[in-house]
């Protein structure tokens, strides 16, 4: 998956922390919370790709047997 990295999502954060308070379009403050959310919404799906690439590997791995849901 091609995921916004930590290095891009902290450069737009820095880069929205240099706006100057009251700013038009969204404030500095509302900017800064939904980077915030990008910030911890990819860390969340970058956790859930490695389960299911540890899912997928297990299943594909012959001879290691499978639990029961």
């Amino acid at each position: 998956m091609n995921f916004f990295g930590d290095h891009e999502i902290e450069h737009l954060r820095r880069s929205l922390a240099m706006l100057p308070a009251g700013a038009d379009a969204l404030n500095r403050e509302e900017a800064m919370a939904l980077l915030g959310r990008l910030r911890d919404a990819m860390a969340r799906l970058r956790r859930i790709e490695a389960g299911l690439e540890a899912l997928l590997s297990a299943e594909l791995r012959p001879g290691v047997p499978q639990s029961e849901p």
